[in-house]
């Protein structure tokens, strides 16, 4: 490919880059919060909205009615009998309650039937409630908080939910719908409180669950529109004084009732005064009245828009109070359609690019602060004239994130001549040692050092069958499949590849880079190989591989101890690898595990110095043995698998082959062939240590290797 092309390919990935990595970022969190903290930071530059003729009237259950009022709260439930009632001659046309009375007068029973008694008197009242999930190990059911019998049977209209839905950052920003339960419908206090204003009957009402085919939700003469299936955005009016608000002591304060002010200092009555009093002052005619908490202790406070970071969050009956106007207005906000910002992002990172490629970084970073600042104008522009939501960091991001790309392309091109020549070293030394030969700026010299590490080794079964059965060009699309796959577990596990010898790879831990845990992660290692090799055999198999492809086992063989590792070779031509005894019993251990029928098998220095910093890998002691070569003996295991794969059935099998090999070691031979036996059948695979130790201890039967034997089995062939 000519340069120019070349370039000119390489700034269109880039672009692409961009708003892929720009679109992953948008999902992330701390982005998230900071695109609804400028979603509240809109609602500040707007300022508050008039709510003069506004229906809805606030009663606060506040801390200086609690003051007030002789009883501390809960207050008995004749209280706010008393509020139904003087709200009722006050001309109040709603009244909802953004409690749950879930439980009974504490003072007396009978005050919860006066209460009922008042709600079925003026039909007028919402009571609240709440349906809430439990999900546990064994179930995920839904439970009621609803009001005690007595006041719900007595209330004509259905129970609202009040519960509020925060987004991430523990802020209430839009407004649900409601939820079905047990085949019927249940509404939000604010919709409940519209419905009974405007005597909406529920048939007019949208059923609660999703309609793909609207973008509304029709409540009566009101088509509300949603931002989700379920929920709209909250138009906030303002800060926590938007809306008039009224004491609770207040309007239960008429010629009846004393509070306890009135008791000690004396005054008139607040509600019922004729001159002053709320009934005389139309306070509540015709209204809307939301009942709620304002006082600390009940802690029904939210953070919204208007009351955010370094603002008190509001009381909860207030964010119904800004739902329900933001219907009563038809004042709703508007999300921006998602695609469309997607595609003004794949649009500016293609623009930038191409600024950056035509006229340099210079103006590209200039016209990328003037692409960012007349989005941000749009965006807020939007906002204030239409109620439309617009996105605003996926947009920046994209922005930062392309020119910042464009720059990085420069920087690499002007090292790409380095990156050429550490590429030439590489393909022939270690990357590592190539590192580590820049970074000093010594070229590599031959020579070597005692290593105390793992060395590892692994071969194809049968690969001679491969080479005659396969044509050349099958069988090097199958072993580069192969040896890729495995040496990308190899390298992500620490690693070092050494060579590849045809199928075979040698590799080892814990050089030329120091591992304290190389024994462990050879181990580990291992088995994520053998584990993708299983992946490989079905993928090789779906695709049509013939048998012996599909059936391909490798063996893999390791041992931990000191090496000598370091530059070997020719002045010329050299490579960064191993030897010493330890790295031939290494490849033993591979070819010895044939002879057991299992496909990994280590030394005791290997599984011991492995546990030491993790039990993930499942052992079994196979034998004593001294190998071909050496004359000391050495204890070899098998790695069975993964703990966290391997089932019961293994594990029994291992116990049961554990006990024959403890009866084996004490020439006890028919109890040893009696427990191989049993552990036979739970054998993975047809060849398999437990009928290795039949066949062993039958013959040892016939010719005792005498009472001086001490276990050890001397292997013959490599």
């Amino acid at each position: 490919m000519a340069p120019k092309k070349k370039r000119l390919t390489s700034v269109a990935l880039i672009a692409i880059a961009a708003f892929v990595v720009s679109f992953v970022l948008m999902l992330i969190r701390p982005i998230q919060v900071t695109e609804l903290k400028y979603y509240d930071q809109l609602f500040e530059w707007r300022g508050p909205l008039d709510v003069s003729d506004s229906p809805i009237v606030l009663v606060a259950i506040s801390q200086k009615a609690d003051e007030d009022i002789p009883q501390k709260f809960p207050w008995p439930t004749n209280l706010h009998a008393r509020l139904v009632e003087n709200l009722n001659r006050a001309g109040a046309k709603v009244i909802a309650f953004d409690v749950v009375f879930n439980n009974r007068d504490l003072y007396e029973y009978k005050n919860d039937t006066t209460f009922a008694e008042a709600i079925k008197k003026h039909g007028n009242v919402i009571l609240a409630g709440d349906l809430q999930r439990t999900v546990s190990q064994y179930s995920n059911e839904i439970s009621t908080l609803f009001p005690t019998p007595v006041l719900r049977v007595n209330n004509p209209n259905r129970v609202a939910l009040v519960k509020v839905h925060p987004d991430i950052d523990g802020a209430i920003r839009s407004y649900r719908f409601g939820q079905e339960h047990q085949e019927q419908d249940y509404y939000r206090l604010g919709l409940e409180a519209l419905r009974l204003y405007h005597e909406i009957p529920y048939e007019e009402i949208d059923p609660i669950g999703p309609n793909p085919g609207s973008d509304y939700f029709t409540l009566g003469p009101y088509e509300i529109l949603k931002d989700r299936p379920n929920s709209f955005l909250i138009n906030y009016y303002g800060p926590e004084s938007t809306f008039p608000e009224v004491s609770y002591e207040e309007v239960i304060d008429d010629s009846g009732y004393t509070t306890v002010f009135e008791s000690e200092l004396g005054g008139v009555n607040t509600f019922d005064d004729p001159d002053i009093g709320h009934l005389a002052k139309g306070t509540f005619e015709d209204k809307i009245v939301i009942v709620g908490a304002t006082m600390p202790l009940l802690k029904d406070f939210y953070t919204t828009p208007f009351a955010n970071e370094g603002n008190n969050p509001r009381p909860g009956y207030q964010v119904h109070a800004n739902a329900i106007q933001t219907v009563l207005d038809g004042n709703y906000i508007e999300r921006f359609r998602g695609w469309y910002t997607l595609l003004i992002m794949f649009f500016l990172c293609l623009g930038i690019t191409s600024v950056n490629r035509v006229v340099g970084a210079s103006w590209g970073i200039t016209a990328s602060v003037v692409l960012a600042a007349g989005y941000f104008g749009i965006t807020y522009w939007a906002f204030m004239s239409h109620n439309v939501l617009m996105m605003i960091t996926g947009p920046l991001i994209a922005i930062i994130i392309t020119q910042g790309g464009m720059v990085s392309y420069e920087y690499y091109i002007e090292q790409k001549e380095k990156r050429r020549i550490k590429g030439m070293f590489a393909s022939y030394v270690s990357p590592e040692l190539v590192d580590r030969m820049i970074a000093s700026g010594e070229e590599p010299q031959l020579g070597g050092e005692e290593t105390h590490m793992t060395a590892f080794f692994s071969d194809v079964v049968a690969f001679s069958t491969f080479s005659e059965q396969l044509e050349a060009k099958e069988l090097v699309t199958l072993i580069n499949e192969y040896l890729s796959t495995m040496t990308d577990i190899l390298n992500s596990r620490g690693g070092t590849l050494d060579k590849y010898i045809g199928d075979a790879i040698v590799a080892f831990f814990g050089s030329p880079v120091p591992m304290k845990d190389h024994a462990y992660q050879a181990c580990v290692a291992s088995q994520l190989m053998q584990k993708e090799l299983s992946e490989l055999r079905m993928k090789w198999e779906k695709e049509g591989w013939s048998d012996l492809v599909a059936n391909m086992h490798q063996r893999i063989g390791m041992n931990t101890g000191v090496m000598v590792t370091g530059n070997m070779g020719s002045s010329r031509r050299f490579n960064y690898t191993m030897m010493g005894d330890n790295v031939n019993l290494a490849a033993r251990c591979e070819s010895g595990a044939k002879q057991y029928g299992v496909y990994t098998m280590v030394t005791e220095s290997t599984k011991k110095e492995a546990e030491e910093y993790g039990d993930d890998c499942l052992f079994r002691l196979l034998d004593n043995i001294v190998v071909k070569g050496r004359t000391k003996p050495v204890k070899v295991y098998e790695i069975a698998g993964l703990r966290a794969d391997a089932g019961q059935e293994q594990h029994d099998c291992i116990g049961l082959y554990e006990q024959g090999l403890e009866y084996y070691f004490n020439q006890e031979w028919d109890e040893a062939i009696e427990k191989f036996k049993e552990s036979q059948p739970l054998e993975r695979y047809e060849r398999n240590p437990s009928g290795i130790f039949i066949r062993r201890c039958e013959l040892m039967k016939e010719e005792s290797p005498g009472d001086d034997w001490n276990g050890v089995f001397i292997m013959k062939r490599k």
